[in-house]
């Protein structure tokens, strides 16, 4: 009765391959039907996330306002996209399944609806596409963690964590970096997220506080691949399950897959951090050390100033030395990183 009078459809044996692509003049509804899981629970929480790829850019003000629903309640009040705000991702404050009175398992016609808001009178233009739509639980922290598999390359990932997409490092920039970098070159940042919720800081940054990113609905796809110049370090951010104990000991790996060669010695520093406590003092890499992993001795959660559960930032940091100045050569490229238990 929530979304009204109607007859539903009945069975839909396979999903749909074809769905509008964005809102334009008088066409400002977009609606997603789906099943819920009879698993699920009414106290469960959900979110909805959704990025815009574009605006009718020839407008004198380009501009299009958005409202999320889920069984016509609103669980997103409007965001006005502006082409700044092209291929950022945007996410709902967390609702209960009760809040919006879904129901599960077969049967039941729940509805996500992302209503337009058309300012073409005022100059924003008529038309906005959307690039995808999500509905996602809460993260959970899992342990233990991968960024990257032991590969011995870069190729192309899908879903984050052990199938991050390595993609060329741009410079460097302060905490807290992005968690949704797009997989482009150049485009990814010092800052890697798994998937969890960021709303406590551990470390402060050489610029003193920061404030944490809120919520990330998943792991993040692009990853920076290596250090190079002044570009030297490679952040990790993640919740540990509450299930741990703070006595527990865990290694941080990794392995290095190339180096600038050609140079009079190619070698490239790197040291390892938790929480800014150093775990791992400077190796030096050169050439015959390539495809080797390498891990820290173990260390207790507590003597890292870890915390568990969602909210805590946790940050596992590799910071590269750079030789280029004593004919080093001026970057390293990293195949993957561990967090894990010590075994």
């Amino acid at each position: 009765e929530n979304n009204g009078d109607y007859e539903p459809v009945g069975s839909v044996l396979v999903n749909e391959e074809a769905a509008e692509r964005a809102f334009a003049g008088i066409d400002n509804d977009l609606r997603y039907h789906f099943n819920l899981p009879a698993s699920l629970k009414s106290d469960d929480q959900l979110m909805i996330t959704f990025d815009a790829n574009n605006l009718h850019n020839d407008a004198d003000d380009p501009q299009y306002g958005i409202e999320v629903y889920f069984n016509n309640e609103l669980v997103q009040e409007e965001i006005v996209i502006y082409p700044e705000d092209l291929d950022t991702d945007f996410t709902t404050l967390p609702f209960t399944l009760e809040s919006v009175n879904a129901e599960v398992g077969p049967g039941f016609d729940n509805i996500i609806t992302l209503k337009g808001i058309n300012y073409n009178e005022d100059g924003g233009g008529n038309w906005m596409g959307i690039d995808y739509v999500s509905l996602d639980p809460m993260p959970e922290p899992v342990f233990p963690l991968a960024i990257g598999k032991d590969d011995d390359g870069w190729p192309v990932g899908d879903g984050g964590g052990a199938n991050t997409s390595f993609v060329q490092e741009t410079g460097t920039n302060e905490l807290p970096g992005n968690p949704a970098s797009p997989e482009v070159a150049q485009q990814a940042d010092d800052d890697y997220y798994f998937a969890g919720v960021y709303t406590k800081t551990i470390i402060e940054d050489e610029w003193g506080e920061y404030d944490p990113v809120g919520i990330v609905p998943k792991n993040e796809e692009a990853a920076e691949r290596a250090f190079a110049g002044i570009d030297n370090d490679l952040r990790y951010h993640f919740n540990l399950p509450a299930t741990l104990d703070l006595t527990d000991e865990i290694t941080v790996s990794f392995d290095a897959n190339n180096l600038h060669e050609g140079e009079d010695d190619p070698r490239y520093g790197i040291e390892i951090y938790f929480n800014d406590v150093m775990v791992q003092e400077e190796i030096v890499i050169r050439p015959d050390d390539l495809g080797n992993k390498f891990t820290t001795e173990p260390f207790t959660l507590a003597s890292v100033n870890a915390e568990l559960g969602p909210g805590p930032d946790n940050v596992v940091n590799l910071r590269g030395v750079n030789y280029n100045f004593e004919g080093g050569g001026n970057w390293m490229g990293i195949d993957y990183v561990q967090i894990g238990p010590f075994e």
